[in-house]
């Protein structure tokens, strides 16, 4: 009888055994896929690391690290609890304490509370006298952005405004920056106006936009290593420009990966060229290489001796306007973002400013 009743039994007990031993094979078929998966990719891969290791190895691989003076900078004062409106980067060079003195005088003396500038100077390698005198100027104004690890030139120029940007990233929380030189001349008041009115709070790249210009092969300006293009790339000219604070977040996380080259308003251009911005010709910044002039319709005036600087605040102040007489030494011209680069500015109407 018992033998009866296992015989019964045993088909059912067969039955409930096939399931377990079909998901045993079935794991087993998984795992040694999985298993030749490994010790191929290890045969392949000549590091030979299992996957913690690989991992660990891919989260500590980073750019070489040739970027180290970005964060090498010194500055008196508290400004980085401030929370401002506009951040003004002015890129000056040593010696130049009277152009400096001139601005805080005359444009800067109408800086507004949600409004702070600094100045950016290299200070390797400068002379005791002169370290000495920069020392008590930002003891006395407290506006100086000094990096240790530049040696102030033209060829520092680009450095300089990408230490700048991680700085003012890091350090103060702003709305949008003006990157300016300290012969540039700037109608602070109307500039502030305007961004407050600016449709654009966001992916912002505004001044006098250039298409044409072709990498230059010698002089100052030569730029070796400029291979993108025949031309540089759209970008804004450096006598002064404005961002919104996300496009200078963009360069300041970037920075170990961008290219340094020697003119600070290609370099920009360059880098921010794949992105969706909104990039606005203006014809009130008279940012080339030599002023168009004077037009009481200019916000942003480049290559402005002291001489002159004092001589706009003045008429400012008096007559309510930038020029006592105004006058157009070159043509200006609009930008066509329809055509190619190369077609995009062209002279061709005197009552552009």
């Amino acid at each position: 009888m018992k033998n009866r009743e296992n015989m019964r039994r045993a088909p059912g007990l067969m039955i409930c055994r096939r399931p377990v031993r079909n998901a045993v094979f079935v794991l087993s078929c998984v795992g040694a896929f999985i298993l030749g998966c490994l010790l191929t990719m290890m045969s392949v891969d000549p590091m030979s690391c299992d996957i913690y290791q690989c991992t660990e190895k891919i989260k500590h691989t980073a750019p070489e690290d040739t970027n180290s003076w970005l964060g090498s900078w010194d500055r008196y004062g508290k400004v980085a609890e401030k929370s401002v409106f506009l951040i003004i980067v002015i890129l000056s060079a040593p010696g130049n304490i009277e152009q400096r003195n001139v601005m805080r005088q005359t444009w800067l003396s109408e800086e507004k509370s949600d409004t702070h500038h600094f100045f950016v100077i290299g200070t390797s390698s400068l002379s005791p006298d002169v370290n000495s005198s920069l020392q008590v100027e930002q003891k006395r104004f407290g506006d100086l952005l000094l990096l240790h690890n530049i040696v102030d030139s033209y060829q520092a120029l680009t450095k300089k405004l990408l230490a700048s940007f991680v700085y003012v990233h890091y350090s103060i929380r702003f709305r949008f920056l003006l990157k300016c030189d300290d012969d540039t001349y700037i109608q602070l008041p109307q500039l502030h106006k305007e961004l407050k009115n600016v449709p654009y709070k966001q992916r912002l790249y505004w001044g006098f936009f250039d298409g044409r210009a072709t990498p230059k092969k010698s002089g100052p300006w030569k730029e070796e290593d400029y291979i993108l293009c025949d031309r540089y790339l759209p970008y804004a000219l450096g006598g002064g420009y404005v961002v919104s604070s996300d496009v200078a977040t963009f360069v300041a996380t970037n920075s170990k990966y961008l290219k340094i080259y020697k003119n600070e308003d290609i370099s920009l251009g360059t880098w921010l060229a794949p992105l969706d911005l909104h990039r606005v010709h203006d014809p009130r910044f008279d940012t080339e290489y030599k002023s168009r002039g004077c037009n009481n319709k200019y916000i942003v005036t480049h290559k402005q001796s002291t001489i002159h600087m004092r001589e706009k605040f003045s008429s400012l102040k008096t007559t309510n306007l930038l020029c006592r007489d105004q006058f157009q030494v070159r043509k200006s011209y609009l930008y066509n973002w329809n055509v190619p680069p190369s077609q995009c500015c062209v002279r061709n109407n005197t009552s552009v400013p």
